[in-house]
Order: C-alpha cells, then sequence, then structure tokens
C-alpha cells in the first residue's frame, strides 16, 4: 500500500473524516523526504510501519496483546499515529525534536477534531521516543522497539543506518561525535534489555547487542577483530 492511502486509511479507521487529511499526509511525507534526512527520512517511516504490520502477527504468539479484537485494534492504529508523527520535526541541531513533533500532531488532531483520550495517547507515545529506556506500557513498548528495530538489523543494514546517522550530525567535529555516538550506543548495550516486548526480544536483541558491542569497540580491538577473521 502507498503510504499516502494508508496514511487516509488509519484516519478512516479512527472515524475522522476532514478534507484536510490527504493533503496533510502530503505535506508529512514531504517533510519526512527533506535532503538533510539521511536517516530519519521516508525510508525509516516505512520500514518502522513495517514492522508495526509485522507485531501484529509476531505477538499473536507472546500472550501480551489484549483479548478483545477492538482493543487490538486501537493498540496498533494509537501506535501507528504515533509512528507517522514521531519524526516528523527532525533538525540534528535541535534537542526538542521529539517536543516539536508532538506540538505538530496535536495541531492537527485538534484540526481534525479526535477525540482528547486518543490526543493524549499519541502524545505519550511521540514523547517516549525522546527516552526509549522510560517504555513500560504495551503501547510504550511496542512504539519504542518498532523505533529501535534498526539496531538489530543485518550487519550491513546497521551499519548503513550508523553512517546516514553521521550525515545528520555532519556539523558535529569528529572528536566529539565519536564520544557522543558512543554513548548513545552503549546506553542501549547497558540496559537490562533493549527491546521491551517478548516478539522483539526474541527477533532482534540479540543481533541488536552483535552490532552495538561491534560499533563501540575500540579501535584495537576493531584491528584484532579483522585480523583474525
Amino acid at each position: 500500500m502507498q503510504l499516502e492511502d494508508r496514511w487516509n486509511d488509519l484516519w478512516w479507521r479512527l472515524g475522522v473524516q476532514s478534507p484536510d487529511i490527504p493533503a496533510t499526509g502530503i505535506r508529512l511525507i514531504a517533510e519526512y523526504s527533506g535532503p538533510d534526512r539521511h536517516y530519519h527520512s521516508r525510508v525509516h517511516l516505512e520500514d518502522v510501519l513495517a514492522k508495526l504490520d509485522w507485531a501484529k502477527t509476531a505477538m499473536e504468539n507472546t500472550a501480551e496483546l489484549p483479548l478483545l479484537p477492538e482493543d487490538r485494534q486501537k493498540l496498533f492504529d494509537t501506535v501507528e499515529l504515533a509512528l507517522w508523527y514521531h519524526d516528523v520535526v527532525y533538525d540534528a541541531t535541535l534537542k526538542n525534536n521529539e517536543q516539536l513533533s508532538r506540538d505538530l500532531f496535536l495541531t492537527h488532531a485538534a484540526h481534525f477534531g479526535l477525540p482528547q483520550a486518543m490526543q493524549d495517547n499519541v502524545a505519550r507515545l511521540i514523547d517516549i521516543t525522546a527516552k526509549h529506556k522510560n517504555a513500560a506500557s504495551l503501547d510504550e513498548r511496542l512504539m519504542t522497539d518498532c523505533d529501535l528495530a534498526i539496531l538489530g538489523a543485518p550487519k550491513a543494514e546497521f551499519d548503513a543506518y550508523d553512517n546516514n546517522i553521521r550525515k545528520e550530525y555532519a556539523h558535529v567535529p569528529a572528536p566529539a561525535y565519536k564520544i557522543g555516538r558512543k554513548k548513545v550506543l552503549q546506553g542501549f548495550l547497558d540496559q537490562p534489555y533493549i527491546f521491551k516486548t517478548q516478539a522483539f526480544h526474541d527477533k532482534y536483541e540479540a543481533p541488536a547487542r552483535a552490532n552495538l558491542t561491534a560499533a563501540t569497540a575500540s579501535p584495537v580491538a576493531k584491528l584484532l577483530r579483522r585480523f583474525h577473521k
């Protein structure tokens, strides 16, 4: 399904009808397609939505989902709407991208007449992506797992992600970037669990730790590992 169609279908399922919805979706997709979006791009948006689709089946076997079908649909629709907006504002020179993305969502949601409870839940999920480790409720854990699944991607894909993050931070001098990036990646490694739902943990935890361990290794350790291959 095309992103534009997926966007329109989501709002239709939420019971919201507005002539402005299609144009808003086009503008959102355009934001993700900007020239400075090396990682936080349309490809990333498509990927997190694909991970959510995967979770709908994968989580059937983990006994984590609500029992009632209507509650499951609400869970996935709420997370999907949050994923659409979670990186819509992204500027690597700013420290409040999540807040700005959340505020844009709330502006749109109020204009479209989205119920207040849904507005509150989606806003909370966007906010949680600022500090993934704080995810606690099922919707928060699913949200952050979709966003972090790239950490457990095959090595070549992980390396491309890591390189694209560097491009987005091209304004940061190399020495400072290396220190800051290692701190971020090490922060994931230091958590007891990177992935908070059972389905994502089973599939992505081990490869994510392998990728992160390699990415944070010292230059000497990397050289030795290359020598012993």
